[in-house]
């Protein structure tokens, strides 16, 4: 982990996001490198880090494309000169529909239906182009969020986008979101066959009909290492460039999944008149609340824990015995969650190994 007393990271004013290069750069090889190996594609999901120069990294690693959750994330990306970007949920709207229409006329993209109405509005927004806009089928796997539920109409959307004009059939996704954040390996793995099961089940009834799928999307950190050895052609994979104290609890090969923790906040103790606990200035604006408190910490004694404290503020209590830090010395606090932690900032700081700092804009926050 990075060294909270660094000169490097005295000069930046707390709470701020720090980003290990090194981890996060070690990261993006690994998940290549396994990709590679067995054969899949990537296409990481910049819902986590909203960021084009992360983004950037994961293409020259060899990703196909770029998921993204919204359409401003796409059009923050493509007007950042990225391509092969698919928009992974549906939309009824038909401004979003026309902006996703002008998109396609600058870059490769793709969307999901579930619903023929959608393939309408598509359609009429991307009337007269020269280029069909590709449309994957969005099915539920479990997570009972979106997607088509029965095999059938998978079946019966994807042959009304083959004869609806300016749209393509491209594929099916199935994204099991309910899968990546089981604790034991046994239950996540088997939550993840099931999902898997039933996009082969639509695979083999679309071939059947004449419409084999191009593309199978989905996937995540959670199950990634389960989910190489298919139906997905490509992995939506995307915590696994930071990681967090939601997947530091997560079982694999009798530990923990195969990534480094990147992504800290560094905070200033400003206060410590209480026994056994100091004050940091990074309470929930800082870190999301949707995640378990953080675990891991550098600056303070081993077995410190966290707990929010406001919207400024935060408590670590120390462990019996512990020394509290001075007033104005700097802790590194692990992401609670690392997606909407992110959310709540406008750059980051990364830390190379040499001491040097880069400013990296998280161009796609709040959008």
């Amino acid at each position: 982990m990075l060294d909270p007393a660094s000169a490097a990271l005295r000069e930046i004013a707390t709470p701020a996001l720090i980003i290990s290069r090194e981890a996060l750069d070690r990261n993006i090889e690994h998940m290549a490198n396994l990709a590679a190996a067995a054969g899949v594609a990537l296409r990481p999901h910049a819902k986590t880090h909203k960021s084009a120069d992360i983004a950037k990294q994961q293409m020259l690693a060899g990703a196909v494309g770029i998921a993204c959750a919204t359409v401003p994330e796409v059009e923050h990306l493509a007007g950042q000169g990225l391509d092969r970007l698919l928009l992974t949920g549906p939309i009824a709207e038909r401004g979003k529909a026309a902006r996703l229409a002008r998109l396609n006329r600058q870059c490769d993209l793709e969307s999901v239906v579930d619903h023929v109405d959608q393939v309408k509005m598509l359609s009429a927004a991307n009337s007269g182009s020269d280029r069909p806009l590709r449309l994957l089928v969005d099915t539920d796997v479990g997570q009972a969020r979106t997607g088509i539920v029965e095999v059938a109409a998978g079946v019966h959307l994807a042959q009304a986008i083959a004869r609806t004009p300016d749209v393509e059939f491209a594929g099916i996704q199935g994204f099991a979101g309910q899968a990546q954040h089981i604790l034991d390996e046994a239950g996540r793995r088997s939550e993840a066959a099931a999902a898997a099961n039933t996009l082969k089940e639509l695979a083999a009834a679309l071939a059947a009909a004449g419409l084999p799928p191009g593309c199978i999307s989905g996937s995540g950190t959670g199950t990634s290492s389960f989910d190489f050895v298919g139906p997905y052609t490509e992995l939506q994979v995307g915590s696994y460039v930071f990681m967090d104290a939601d997947y530091a609890r997560l079982e694999q090969d009798g530990g923990e999944l195969p990534f480094a923790h990147s992504l800290f906040v560094l905070s200033t103790v400003v206060s410590n008149n209480r026994p056994g606990q100091v004050t940091v200035d990074a309470g929930t604006k800082a870190l999301a609340v949707n995640g378990p408190a953080p675990t891991r910490f550098a600056g303070v004694p081993a077995g410190t824990s966290y707990r929010f404290a406001g919207d400024e503020h935060g408590i670590l209590d120390l462990p019996p015995g512990g020394e509290a830090p001075a007033i104005g010395s700097r802790v590194l606090v692990e992401a609670s969650h690392c997606d909407p932690t992110v959310n709540l900032f406008s750059r980051y700081h990364a830390l190379d190994g040499d001491g040097g700092v880069s400013v990296w804009p998280i161009g796609a926050r709040h959008l």
